[in-house]
């Protein structure tokens, strides 16, 4: 079957459209980076059009960094889904949406939520075939760093580096890591359900303080490096808890994340250092 994915060269874009094509499916990518945007309903009724599911990755990222772009964060995150939304609702299209929310107050948690709550309307008033899942703290091969800071990449490549690894705070904040494969199987065996108008954590439900992450991603990297800490960045809230309930998805969908923190990082370290073997041919 096609399947269009939008976001399809990001991150979890590039695991989803593999596990897509594992399972035989035809992806398609509609990304930002090829000129294709969102916020242009034509071009996306174009390619919805014998699309048998759409998923909707595309979105302006980052805690402290969408406070530079507030409105362009709404724009993307906020309209884009709605233009979506609305087609799928026209074509009888399932949709699911990969998001994130908290009760953080950044743009980009309140856009998602907004579009959350717009997948919620939709289901419901229109009947449209649409669910949510809402992706924690996603990590793994292929995860870039630098423009918006995210911590596992950011961990790895300063400890790789020998460079101090840089904490807000105290590092007491809880996340929940979940490898990216898992995110990906998820968002599939949602799809795969038929069932429409949930809101699903991709998460695993266990607790993992930042600092006992930086401890980890230096004691496996064999690294020298030191932790720092720095003043708790915009948007993010002091003590602040990222944690899923991956119940519903084990009810819903008869799964669970079956990739292990400490296996999970292992894969995504070799990843990285073969990102250097491979800069310093």
């Amino acid at each position: 079957m096609r399947c269009l994915v939008t976001g399809g060269r990001g991150f979890v874009g590039q695991h989803l459209m593999a596990a897509l094509s594992e399972r035989g499916h035809e992806a398609i990518s509609y990304d930002l980076v090829d000129g294709q945007d969102v916020l242009d309903p034509e071009s996306l009724e174009r390619v919805v059009l014998g699309a048998k599911a759409v998923f909707h990755l595309a979105g302006i990222l980052g805690t402290e960094e969408t406070f530079n772009n507030i409105r362009r964060c709404f724009d993307v995150n906020v309209m884009g889904t709605l233009n979506l939304l609305d087609i799928c609702t026209d074509y009888d299209v399932p949709l699911i949406v990969l998001s994130l929310t908290s009760k953080w107050l950044s743009p980009y948690m309140v856009s998602k939520q907004a579009a959350n709550a717009l997948c919620q309307t939709y289901a419901v008033a229109y009947c449209t075939p649409v669910s949510v899942v809402r992706g924690l703290n996603a990590y793994g091969p292929g995860q870039h760093w630098g423009a918006v800071r995210k911590i596992v990449p950011t961990f790895i490549v300063a400890a790789l580096q020998e460079k101090p690894l840089r904490i807000y705070g105290d590092g007491n904040q809880i996340v929940d890591l979940i490898y990216v494969s898992d995110v990906a199987e998820i968002m599939v065996r949602l799809w795969e359900s038929g069932k429409w108008g949930l809101l699903l954590d991709a998460g695993t439900g266990v607790p993992t303080r930042v600092i006992d992450l930086a401890q980890m991603v230096i004691g496996m990297c064999g690294s020298q490096s030191q932790i720092e800490h720095e003043l708790m960045r915009l948007g993010e809230p002091k003590g602040a808890v990222a944690l899923a309930d991956p119940t519903d998805v084990l009810r819903e969908l008869g799964y669970y994340p079956g990739t292990s923190l400490r296996e999970g990082l292992a894969k995504t370290i070799e990843w990285y250092r073969e990102c250097w073997r491979e800069a310093e041919r």
